[in-house]
């Protein structure tokens, strides 16, 4: 844990205590750091888990939940208004918004002046829950250290090929043994020697490094495509991948949304005439050059499409011109903003936890509107919300400073924020109390913004006074049971738009009676205050594709993938997303609660039942449209008979129901899509799918996804560029930063260094700072040093080349073993293209050593004892070309495209050792057919005895090409090549190197050069025994070649079905689904 300090009160006294002294149940005072200690150490982290007991916070919890988004922190005394909450138990879920994290980030805080306890700093006061590993980030450390175990070269796998040569060597070292004891002269130490030298010899040494060579290979080539492996060994697991799970959200969808319209408005403006197109109040707020760019982002409408609609300069794009396309299209959706109702606009204008920081460490401690006007302040928060706000044109102004403010685009209508009941994952909704002023010149009665249209123009009088209103807005099927009417269409028009993909968000609003005070109005409990409500229509945002996503996962699916989604979205989001990107292929069911359309009627805050309590009848299979129900079963038959006709979606508590009634390791793997699931609930999809014997690859962007990425087999990490890099990219920092590169960090004496924001130095000031204070010289080579350090130190924080951002926390490429420095998942199939080159190579590669090794087990022995050997020449050029051909097999390259054909996931399989047993036997025989040959050939008087030196003759001549020949055609006939890697001829380095071994044999064997024959140890060679090894040997390569391919085609590696439940054949057999899906395929 951090180790920094924070106040706290003993023995009456407040005093400064490190945090990691600190225990659960100490009171202490925590806040942003002040300009000392923000001197002194830079940000204030939080020390522990702490309860906010007076005060509110904003906070980044990037390093627990990989959001960017601050978090508005408030106290829990605002949840202890109501006596129903009083009495609650603390949950770290439900009551999170009162919770400050160990390791997250303060931005600002606010202290509250009047609580029991004051803090002498002025900061918040909390008290310690949790420390050390106990706490959100200790918790999250412990799964990044000791979730799973790491891969080496040194396997099972390995281990028993090993095992099965050592029988090999055994059975030669015996033979020779054997023999050697029958010589009564022969050296009983010689003996022994030899027989050690073939259990040494024939167990290859050399396996390690070869397999390390293949994996090297790989580790570099994803290097060059922007993907960094921690875990190298892992590699080859991607080739074995059978199930890829996604996550959805800034994984295959982007990470911004788009408003693109409101349906369901009470209250809808009418079409702009065609020749006022323009937002003439809006337009005046943002004249001016500097404000250009802010203009138009904010007179961006949104599209049904992947990217917003500009306006024209002068308002006079396609929304002047009154309905476009798509409305005309779809009636029901409103699409311009400024035809929106004025409630519908205040809602989405003012309902949100948007805060405003100050940007930099120069900034104002507290961001709020009296912050001073020469900070820079930014609007940060969900970008729902964000997106929201700027399509409506209203502007922000607010944080733990001041008072939450929202300003209309002619700034006549002004919303303040005086009470706000934050958004609960739990409840699925949010709401605030507001005052709205109304300033409109005209404006006769209630504002439209309090009262609506209608209102406004029955109402008698002319009220301008402050009104007080409710905004809301949450899940439709939460909200709904909160409307004082709901309309006959509500669920229909929601669930289409829901069903085609799109986030949508229920919006509703009342009028306060204009006689209670703030006072009283903060006073209100939470059920009060959201009963009754007014619904003012649905607002449809989308969250685009990214357009890498749809062509990765096809050719994943393609390639014998079995496709899963893991998100936290809506079901029905999800789904439409998945079956964009061929995830969902059939028909699909949602396994969820049947009393989910029905919300929580009054508003009450009461929980979801504890999972496990409810009959299997509260859950059921519901399509899409709600045309199809099934109820749900535990059983297996009846969930595998689901399968077979559906794909299938669960929903979170429907998993948390499954897991409690013990019926989860069944339900997930026929699944395809699992929504609105907790990180925790990841862990489990993806432990239970390897649990069933599954190799899986897991992609995320965030940590929630940490556990995921971690029990995967491949875990992938997508380290996507900062919100801030690229807004920087957008206004061209890059010509910025070509001065700021032309700007020294001192040049000499003479130069000015520039600070860096905030006031502080780089290192490379530093550097030239402390040799200026030791009186020594500035060299041109130190100004080069400084320069370095500070371009080192901005590509840290900006990003190499200026793209993408270095490692931060948050990122879930901290569990990870692959990071993937790419915004989409296309990184993927680079993976496991590499994957299956490598696995590929490396399954070539224990064949090769394998034959080798055998080969030599019988030169080792049997030829031993009859003399034949090799001279030392022969030796170190037939080792020489092993090791060339060993280095260029390792250097295969993968195919631009993936395989339907899957490789083999191991070795221990008829395929390989069908191939080693049936090439071994092509090759003993050739060595025993040409011993034979030419030992009957030679004189009696030549022959050499197994203690006797060598000496050249016709059999270790003619035995040492053998061996050569069969060395060449052992890299030539098991290459892989396609499809998995690059051709033979393809891979030129080996493609030479056999050449040179072919012309090399040819050349000695032929006795072209008779000086080189015997420089070799070689002698010349009967006519008739050249005849036989040329023609021979042409025909042991055909038949290898074609053993090596028929095998593969008579054993080909499996292929997982593209769905969960087809893995289940003989349960299909049993129910008799079999013979339906037959019949099936002949309709």
């Amino acid at each position: 844990m951090p180790c920094h300090r924070c106040l706290h009160p003993m023995c009456g006294k407040w005093e400064q205590m490190p945090g990691d002294a600190l225990l659960p149940g100490d009171v202490i005072s925590i806040g942003r750091p002040t300009s000392d200690t923000a001197a002194a150490g830079g940000d204030k982290v939080v020390p522990a888990d702490c309860l906010l007991l007076a005060g509110s916070c904003i906070a980044e919890e990037a390093v627990l939940t990989g959001e960017s988004t601050p978090q508005w922190k408030s106290n829990i005394g605002d949840q202890l208004l109501s006596d129903a909450s009083a009495r609650q138990r603390l949950s770290w879920k439900e009551h999170k918004h009162h919770i400050l994290f160990g390791g997250t980030k303060i931005l600002q805080h606010t202290g509250d002046k009047n609580a029991r306890i004051r803090t002498p700093d002025g900061g918040c006061l909390a008290v310690v829950l949790r420390t050390g590993f106990e706490t959100a980030q200790g918790r999250l450390m412990r799964t990044i250290l000791f979730s799973t175990d790491r891969v080496t070269a040194n396997n099972a796998e390995a281990g028993l090929f090993i095992a099965f040569l050592l029988l090999f060597a055994l059975s030669a070292a015996y033979y020779v043994l054997v023999n050697g004891l029958q010589d009564p002269n022969r050296s009983r130490f010689k003996l022994i020697l030899n027989c050690i030298m073939i259990v040494t010899s024939v167990v290859p040494p050399e396996l390690p490094m070869e397999l390390s060579l293949a994996v090297n290979a790989s580790l570099l080539a994803l290097a060059q495509k922007r993907v960094f492996c921690t875990e190298p060994f892992r590699i080859p697991f991607a080739g074995k991948v059978e199930v890829c799970c996604f996550d959805k959200t800034g994984t295959l969808t982007s990470d911004h949304l788009l408003l693109e319209g409101l349906v369901g408005d009470p209250e809808p403006r009418p079409p702009l005439p065609p020749a006022s197109g323009t937002r003439g109040v809006a337009d005046d707020a943002a004249a001016g050059a500097k404000k250009g760019g802010k203009r138009k982002e904010r007179e961006r409408r949104v599209t049904f499409r992947d990217e917003p609609e500009e306006l024209g300069p002068d308002g006079d794009g396609a929304a002047s011109k009154g309905l476009d396309e798509d409305e005309l299209a779809d009636p029901a959706l409103v699409k311009d903003p400024r035809r929106f109702g004025p409630r519908a606009t205040l809602v989405l204008a003012a309902c949100h936890s948007l805060v405003q920081v100050a940007v930099g460490e120069g900034g104002a401690a507290s961001g709020g509107i009296g912050s001073g006007a020469s900070a820079a302040t930014e609007v940060v928060g969900d970008p729902l919300e964000k997106a929201a706000l700027e399509s409506v044109g209203w502007t922000f102004a607010g944080g733990s400073g001041g008072a939450d403010i929202s300003l209309s685009p002619d700034k006549r209508v002004r919303a303040t924020l005086l009470h706000r009941f934050h958004f609960s994952s739990h409840l699925k909704r949010m709401s605030a109390m507001l005052r709205v002023e109304d300033d409109t010149p005209g404006l006769s009665g209630p504002s439209p913004y309090t009262y609506g249209d209608t209102g406004a123009i029955a109402a008698a009088g002319g009220n301008t006074a402050p009104q007080h209103v409710v905004v809301a807005k949450g899940a439709p099927e939460v909200l709904k049971g909160l409307l004082a009417f709901v309309p006959a269409n509500y669920d229909s028009e929601y669930k289409r738009y829901a069903a085609e993909g799109a986030r949508v968000i229920a919006l509703a609003h009342k009028a306060l009676p204009v006689e209670l005070d703030a006072a009283t109005l903060r006073s209100m409990p939470r059920e009060a205050v959201e009963s009754g409500l007014n619904f003012v229509g649905f607002a449809v945002f989308q969250c685009p594709l990214k357009p890498e996503s749809e062509p990765a996962l096809s050719a994943l699916a393609a390639s014998s993938h079995q496709l899963v989604m893991i998100t936290g979205d809506a079901p029905l989001t999800a789904c439409y997303a998945a079956a964009r990107v061929h995830i969902v292929t059939r028909p699909v069911l949602v396994l969820g609660h049947v009393e989910e359309d029905k919300g929580h009627a009054g508003g009450g805050t009461q929980g979801a039942k504890e999972a496990g309590t409810e009959d299997d009848s509260a859950f059921c299979w519901t399509s899409p449209d709600e045309s199809i129900r099934v109820p749900f079963s535990r059983y297996w038959d009846d969930m595998l008979r689901v399968a077979f006709e559906y794909d299938l979606a669960v929903s979170g508590d429907a998993l948390a129901h499954a897991t409690a009634v013990g019926v989860a390791s069944q339900l997930i793997p026929l699944c395809q899509v699992f929504a609105r699931v907790s990180p925790d609930q990841k862990e489990l999809v993806v432990n239970t799918l390897r649990a069933q014997g599954a190799i899986t690859l897991m992609c995320g962007d965030g940590t929630n996804d940490v556990g995921g990425l971690k029990a995967a087999h491949v875990g992938v990490a997508l380290l996507s560029s900062s919100e801030s890099t690229k807004k920087g990219s957008k206004k061209g920092t890059g010509k910025k930063g070509d001065k700021d590169d032309k700007a020294l960090a001192g040049s000499g004496d003479k130069a000015t260094p520039a600070t860096s924001p905030g006031g502080k130095r780089t290192a490379g000031q530093e550097l030239l700072a402390r040799a200026r204070a030791a009186n020594q010289p500035i060299t041109p080579r130190m100004e080069s040093m400084a320069r370095m350090l500070d371009k080192m130190e901005s590509s840290a924080k900006t990003g190499v080349d200026g793209d993408m951002p270095m490692l931060k926390p948050g990122d879930a490429s901290m569990a990870s073993p692959f990071t993937a420095k790419a915004t989409s998942v296309l990184p993927c199939t680079d993976i496991i293209k590499q994957g299956r080159c490598t696995l590929v190579t490396t399954v070539q590669m224990f064949k090769i050593l394998g034959l080798t090794c055998l080969s030599t087990a019988y030169s080792l022995s049997v030829l031993y004892l009859q003399g034949v050997k090799l001279s030392d020449t022969q030796a170190t050029v037939t080792g020489m070309l092993s090791a060339a051909q060993f280095l260029f097999i390792s250097q295969a390259k993968p195919l631009d495209s993936l395989s339907p054909v899957r490789p083999h996931p191991n070795i221990f399989n008829c395929y390989f050792f069908g191939s080693l047993l049936g090439q071994f036997g092509v090759h003993l025989a050739l060595l025993m057919y040409f011993y034979r040959l030419a030992l009957g050939s030679m004189p009696e008087g030549e022959r050499l005895s197994s203690e006797a030196e060598f000496k050249p003759n016709l059999v270790n001549t003619v035995c040492y090409l053998v061996q050569a020949m069969v060395q060449m055609m052992t890299f030539a006939v098991n290459y892989a090549g396609h499809p998995f890697n690059t051709s033979i001829i393809e891979n030129r380095n080996l493609y030479n190197s056999l050449r040179i071994s072919a012309g090399f044999i040819f050349l000695v064997a032929a006795e072209l050069i008779p000086e080189l024959n015997s420089s070799f140890g070689m002698v010349p060679i009967p006519q008739h025994i050249k005849v036989r090894l040329v023609g021979l040997s042409f025909g042991a390569f055909l038949l290898t070649w074609h053993l090596e391919r028929i095998l593969r085609a008579l054993f080909p590696a499996p292929v997982p079905p593209p769905k969960g439940y087809q893995c289940y054949v003989a349960d299909m057999r049993r129910l008799g689904l079999t013979e339906r899906a037959e019949d099936k395929k002949k309709m």
